[in-house]
C-alpha cells in the first residue's frame, strides 16, 4: 500500500522532507502562476539556502526565491514562473543553477538567480526535493517515492534513473550530493543511503546501522562522508560510505542540513532551533526562538546564515 504524503501548515514547514514526512502539494497550487511578489518576501517558510558565487539564494514556499549580494543582510526577490512549494537548489558556478519542487517543476537560472525560468515539468509531476550537478550538463534530482532523474544537457531533457530495488525503490530519496571523488550519495528514508560510482548507471544499498530517515548529506571538512538524520543524529564515513560512526544529540531533534566553516568543523542546524558545532563530536546549543531550521550557509565574509521557518537571517555570535 502507498504511504501518503501528510499535508503541513506553514507554522511548521522546515524543509520538503520533514520529520513528519513529506508535505503533499496543497490544493491550488500552479506551476503555472508565478510567484506573487511580497514586501516579506524573505520572511515566509523557506526550505533551501545555497551560495551562488559570493552570493547567497534561498528558496521555499509560494515559489519564493530570495537573493543576497551582500553576505545577507538585505535580500532581493527574484522573479519564479511558478508559485508551488520550492525544495531545494544547487548552483555549478556563480551564475548557473537549478531548483526543484512540487509538481515536478525543474528551474533554472543563468544570472546568479536572479531570475528563473521554468525548464521543465517532469512526468507525472513527482515531489522533488534534491538536485546537484556536478557538471553544467550533468545533473541528478530525487524526490518522494523513489523518483530519480538524470540529465546529459543541462537540464532540457530528463530520464528516469533507478537507486533503489525491490521495497527499497518506494522509498522517498530526501537529498542527492557528490563527493570531490565523484562519488554520488543519495539519502533517504528507513535509515539507507545509496552509493554510486559510475555517475548514476548503478547505485548500492549503504547499511548505516540506523533505522531513521535520513535528511541531507555533504562532504565533511576532511573528505568524509556526512548524513543528518532524525533523533539528532549525525553519520560520519571515512571509507566512502562502508561503515559509519554515529553521533546521537541528547535533545533528539532531527538534523536538516549543515556547513562547513572556514575553521574546518560542521556547523549543524535541526528543527526546534538546534545548532551543533564540531566535527565527530559535537557541541549543542538550542536557539532561545526555537524555530524549525531547515538549512544553514557561510557567506562569503564568513558570516553564517540560517534559513527556516521564519524565513532567513545571519546568525549572530553565541547563537
Amino acid at each position: 500500500m502507498k504511504k501518503t504524503l501528510p499535508s503541513l501548515g506553514l507554522a511548521g514547514l522546515v524543509l520538503a522532507a520533514c520529520v513528519a514526512g513529506l508535505p503533499a502539494a496543497r490544493a491550488g497550487d500552479s506551476t503555472q502562476v508565478p510567484a506573487m511578489q511580497a514586501r516579506l518576501a524573505a520572511k515566509v517558510p523557506l526550505t533551501a539556502l545555497v551560495r551562488a558565487g559570493d552570493a547567497l539564494v534561498a528558496l521555499g514556499d509560494y515559489g519564493t526565491v530570495v537573493r543576497s549580494s551582500d553576505g545577507g543582510r538585505s535580500w532581493q526577490q527574484a522573479a519564479v514562473p511558478v508559485s508551488g512549494l520550492l525544495t531545494a537548489a544547487h548552483f555549478i558556478d556563480a551564475q548557473r543553477g537549478w531548483a526543484v519542487g512540487h509538481g515536478g517543476v525543474v528551474l533554472a537560472t543563468v544570472d546568479g538567480g536572479v531570475t528563473w525560468t521554468l525548464q521543465q515539468e517532469l512526468p507525472e509531476k513527482p515531489v522533488l526535493l534534491s538536485v546537484h550537478f556536478v557538471s553544467p550538463d550533468e545533473g541528478f534530482a530525487v524526490g518522494a517515492y523513489g523518483s530519480a532523474w538524470r540529465t546529459g544537457d543541462g537540464g532540457r531533457s530528463w530520464t528516469p534513473m533507478a537507486v533503489g530495488e525491490g521495497y527499497d525503490a518506494d522509498l522517498h530519496l530526501n537529498h542527492i550530493f557528490a563527493t570531490r571523488s565523484g562519488a554520488l550519495f543519495a539519502a533517504a528514508e528507513t535509515g539507507l543511503a545509496f552509493r554510486s560510482t559510475d555517475g548514476g548507471a548503478t547505485w548500492v544499498k549503504l547499511d548505516t546501522g540506523v533505522s531513521g530517515s535520513l535528511w541531507s548529506g555533504l562532504e565533511g571538512p576532511g573528505g568524509e562522508v556526512v548524513l543528518l538524520g532524525m533523533s539528532g543524529r549525525v553519520l560520519t564515513s571515512r571509507d566512502g560510505g562502508d561503515s559509519w560512526q554515529v553521533f546521537e544529540h541528547a535533545d533528539g531533534q532531527s538534523l536538516t542540513g549543515a556547513v562547513v566553516t572556514a575553521d574546518g568543523s560542521l556547523v549543524v542546524v535541526g528543527t526546534g532551533g538546534v545548532v551543533l558545532r564540531g566535527r565527530e563530536r559535537f557541541e549543542a546549543r538550542v536557539r532561545d526562538d526555537r524555530q524549525n531550521l531547515a538549512a544553514v550557509a557561510l557567506a562569503a565574509d564568513g558570516t553564517l546564515v540560517l534559513a527556516g521557518q521564519l524565513g532567513v537571517e545571519r546568525m549572530a555570535t553565541g547563537n
